[in-house]
């Protein structure tokens, strides 16, 4: 029994040498350098190759793929770039390493299965590819996002006493989460071609349609000065003011600058030579007389009850408004400025007639008109004489000129208050702002050359002796001025403006 069992086990062993033994001589030894034939990395046939000739074939065959190209349809419009430019790229030192040891490593029986899978048919080893999300992220939102159309909101404008509104515009845009996550999957499943993809695109809404700006249809503030006093020049100059301004349309959230609607002040924009403030004397400046523009503005501002973002007082007191009612603009430093703080938006509409200035702001009135009532009160909390006045001799004037190139100014500190009255009674009182205003001194030039006696001539010109006529050298320089404050409407601005 124990014989028969010996021989039944050289006899099996004898036959798994005999199954074994073909494919053994087909199986590559663990030292040899190359890959076994019918092996592939990804679309790279690596058969018989070293590892770093295998490397080589599949880096060039990842350069190819990342040069292909991607493109995004939108709105008509083809936007592409290559996979390199989205980060795409494979890390195949794995893979090669792999291959070289496929049908050479484990044991015998382990070498036998993966020869035996070769003969099936050839064995690919796959690429892990990669991307960079945020690239491609960069790319949509740039390149891609670059031609939505953007939504146009309805428009509003006053022409011959009349609104005129325009409906408003769809837009169209990029989905931009979506349309990555297209890209992305594309990438993930493509068959190594050149790709196109359709952006997902979604409507884009203006923000105001004709329904919110036809809401701006009553005046809710309005405000006039009279300018009948000025010269030719400052009177021009509030009239193109009011031109620059007249129809400008300021949406919920908005901040109108008086600074930049009415610059620049040159000719070429409409400005003339009018009289100015600068260091407390008066020049002839380009835009000489807008301040009158902003103060008026301000009022109908205030009328309206809108939101004053910035707002300076004169250096000096003006004559068109009260005290602490006035806005001046001075180079950058002063600016006049509020903000649309209402639900609708809001048209300023400038009007010059009859030497008179009006600013009417339109928009959408909520407020109880018949009930309720708010008054703007200025109160002056102090008053500052005019100091000495400033003497400037001119030789080259005789003693009997005079000019007063300047008039005086009383100095003011004031304050204006909003009251609310509900029903006649007072519910509110609301401090709106403080203003001081320099007191500042005449100024006078007299001549100090000597006269001489004028020769003395007959009455009938034959040189008998009759009565000394002089003519008066005095040259007074007069301002419609009202007392008590002594200042030239026309004379408004800080400074020159430039």
């Amino acid at each position: 029994m124990g014989r028969k069992r010996f021989l039944f086990s050289v006899i099996l062993l004898a036959a798994v040498f005999f199954l074994f033994g073909a494919a053994a001589k087909e199986v590559y030894a663990e030292n040899d350098s190359t890959i076994c034939k019918g092996v592939f990395i990804d679309q790279v046939d690596v058969s018989q190759m070293t590892a770093s000739q295998a490397s080589t074939a599949v880096a060039r065959y990842v350069e190819d793929l990342r040069a292909k190209k991607i493109a995004v349809m939108v709105a008509n419009n083809l936007v592409q770039t290559d996979l390199a430019s989205l980060g795409y790229t494979a890390d195949y030192t794995d893979a090669v390493a792999q291959a070289l040891k496929f049908g050479k490593s484990g044991n015998l029986i382990k070498r036998y299965k993966e020869l035996k899978d070769i003969e099936q048919g050839n064995v690919v080893l796959p690429l892990s590819y990669t991307f960079d999300s945020q690239k491609i992220r960069e790319w949509v939102e740039c390149s891609v996002c670059a031609y939505n159309i953007a939504p146009v909101n309805a428009t509003i404008k006053r022409e011959n006493g009349k609104f005129i509104y325009t409906d408003e515009i769809v837009g169209s845009k990029v989905n931009v989460e979506k349309t990555i996550q297209v890209i992305s999957d594309t990438i993930n499943s493509w068959s190594r071609q050149d790709m196109l993809v359709e952006a997902v695109m979604e409507e884009d809404k203006p923000q105001y349609t004709r329904e919110i700006v036809e809401l701006c249809n009553t005046i809710i503030g309005s405000f006039t000065t009279d300018f009948s006093s000025s010269a030719a020049g400052r009177a021009a100059n509030l009239e193109n003011g009011a031109r620059l301004i007249n129809n400008y349309v300021l949406y919920p959230g908005e901040v109108f600058s008086a600074y930049k609607v009415l610059t620049p002040f040159t000719k070429e924009n409409g400005y003339h030579l009018a009289g100015a403030y600068l260091n407390g004397l008066v020049v002839d400046s380009l835009g000489g007389g807008v301040c009158q523009v902003t103060t008026t503005l301000y009022n109908a501002v205030l009328e309206a009850e809108l939101e004053v973002v910035e707002r300076a007082p004169h250096s000096m007191t003006i004559s068109y408004v009260d005290l602490s009612r006035d806005a001046a603009i001075a180079g950058t430093y002063k600016d006049f400025k509020f903000k649309n703080n209402t639900d609708a938006p809001i048209v300023i509409e400038g009007i010059t007639k009859n030497r008179k200035i009006t600013f009417n702001i339109w928009g959408h009135e909520t407020r109880d008109r018949e009930n309720r009532k708010v008054v703007y009160e200025t109160k002056i909390l102090s008053k500052t004489n005019p100091p000495a006045d400033v003497i400037t001799e001119d030789p080259t004037k005789p003693k009997s000129y005079r000019k007063v190139t300047q008039s005086a100014h009383t100095g003011y500190k004031a304050q204006l208050y909003k009251i609310v009255y509900i029903n006649g009674v007072e519910v509110s009182r609301e401090l709106v702002n403080t203003s001081t205003y320099k007191a500042e001194p005449r100024y006078i030039t007299i001549g100090t050359k000597e006269e001489e006696e004028p020769a003395a001539q007959t009455e009938n010109g034959s040189g008998k002796k009759g009565n000394k006529n002089t003519q008066s050298n005095t040259e007074i320089l007069t301002t419609p001025d009202d007392e008590p404050l002594e200042w030239d409407p026309a004379w408004d601005l800080e400074e020159p403006v430039q």
